[in-house]
């Protein structure tokens, strides 16, 4: 099965020992969101380092203190994302087995082609924009991907990709059965947020 909907976070933890492609746990935007991310949008950044689960928040402040306006950081709104963020690492904690992760946060997105990630697995979250565009196994041409072929040759049917939605939790696999996806059109012509998470040697 290409993709499970988890009903609460806690089912992500286990992901490693699961045989889905992508776990997703869906979630509503939070009031005020839109408004703080609008403005957050009109700077742009891409910020990574490491982070500790029991000081996943202030590590985390560490990261985008010095690409992050003093306006943006004043918002009330920035220590509620600070702390989702946190959160989340922490869960993804849980499926590396590990105190410490990776984390990339950016505003521009550049991975046009389909392709599958060569990471055991990733976590994503898009705060703001159109989430990642994936296909299903039986919508992907995939020996059209590993000949180097364009996404008009990969895609079978283009009315079978899926999003990813905002401040969605998405959990899926990369190497030989990863999944295959890429950013979709409208992210890479305009500004989003995105954070992503992997093992602690992904910078290294």
């Amino acid at each position: 099965m290409d993709v499970f909907f988890a009903d609460n976070l806690d089912l992500l933890s286990d992901f490693a020992d699961q045989s889905h492609r992508l776990v997703i746990f869906q979630r509503e935007e939070p009031d005020d969101a839109n408004m703080f991310f609008q403005s957050l949008m009109k700077t742009t950044f891409s910020v990574f380092g490491k982070l500790n689960k029991a000081t996943a928040v202030d590590n985390i402040r560490s990261i985008l203190e010095k690409d992050i306006p003093s306006e943006v950081q004043r918002n009330p709104f920035y220590e509620v994302w600070l702390n989702d963020m946190a959160d989340v690492s922490s869960l993804f904690c849980n499926v590396e087995k590990d105190d410490a992760i990776s984390i990339w946060i950016g505003s521009k997105r550049g991975c046009k082609r389909y392709h599958v990630d060569i990471v055991p697995q990733r976590l994503l979250v898009t705060y703001a924009g159109l989430g990642t565009e994936w296909l299903p196994d039986e919508a992907a041409d995939w020996k059209a991907y590993s000949t180097g072929e364009p996404n008009e040759k990969i895609i079978r049917d283009p009315a079978a990709r899926q999003y990813i939605g905002q401040w969605d939790v998405a959990i899926f696999r990369g190497g030989q059965h990863g999944l295959l996806h890429r950013t979709p059109d409208e992210a890479l012509n305009g500004p989003s947020v995105l954070m992503r998470l992997d093992n602690k040697t992904f910078y290294s």
